[in-house]
């Protein structure tokens, strides 16, 4: 399910691209084509008309298209953060990519660009910001607050109550405790059990997880 008013322009050639690119095809969504710094190499994308880099997307006024953010995250994420804001501040707005099999509570709250992927799960009052990512079986718990450019990875849970800032990577099967508090552009890493608070910026690994740097940028 998606929810484009307009014509669709997916950024990125890449494997998030790809998902996204196909779970917009199933929908019947109207992609007119993709942009990127170069075009896909081949494989699913090569059915989409590439329309050129980044820069192509002005010859389209806003009010003509909406954009699918198609940048994906492994370790932050800065360049998703990036282009939806450059786009943002240009007068564009960004669809809601939503896979059938996404559960999303009615309770929940949703910004703009929202990408719920096959399988996930977001709980009852949970609140999410804007160009946030919920990859494939990851699971949102009830009454979270997921800030602005968040990814949750495949598989990852956050229980109950927690709450993450702008920017937080939370990492391929990583468990996030109840009530725990993750600072903004943190990288929570894959496999990661967080059963205390994470201050902005860290990277932190194991189990439980610890620090292992500081003062990412």
């Amino acid at each position: 399910m998606t929810t484009p008013s307009t014509h669709l322009i997916l950024l990125g050639a890449g494997g998030h691209a790809t998902v996204l690119a196909e779970t917009l095809q199933t929908a019947g969504a109207s992609l007119l084509g993709l942009c990127a710094p170069r075009p896909p190499a081949p494989g699913l994308l090569t059915a989409l008309l590439y329309l050129g880099d980044d820069e192509t997307v002005e010859q389209h006024a806003p009010d003509t298209v909406q954009l699918v953010n198609g940048l994906g995250s492994t370790t932050g994420t800065t360049a998703r953060d990036e282009i939806f804001q450059r786009f943002r501040e240009a007068g564009y707005h960004f669809a809601t990519v939503r896979h059938p099999s996404a559960i999303i509570s009615p309770s929940a709250q949703t910004g703009e660009g929202l990408q719920a992927l096959a399988g996930c799960l977001i709980n009852s009052e949970a609140r999410l910001g804007d160009n946030v990512l919920i990859n494939s079986h990851a699971v949102v718990e009830h009454h979270c607050e997921i800030g602005d450019h968040c990814h949750i990875a495949s598989g990852a849970v956050l229980c109950g109550d927690c709450r993450l800032e702008a920017g937080v990577h939370v990492g391929a099967g990583a468990v996030v405790k109840q009530g725990v508090r993750i600072g903004a552009g943190a990288v929570i890493a894959a496999g990661a059990v967080v059963i205390r608070d994470v201050p902005a910026h860290a990277l932190v690994a194991g189990v439980p997880a610890r620090i292992k740097r500081e003062n990412l940028r």
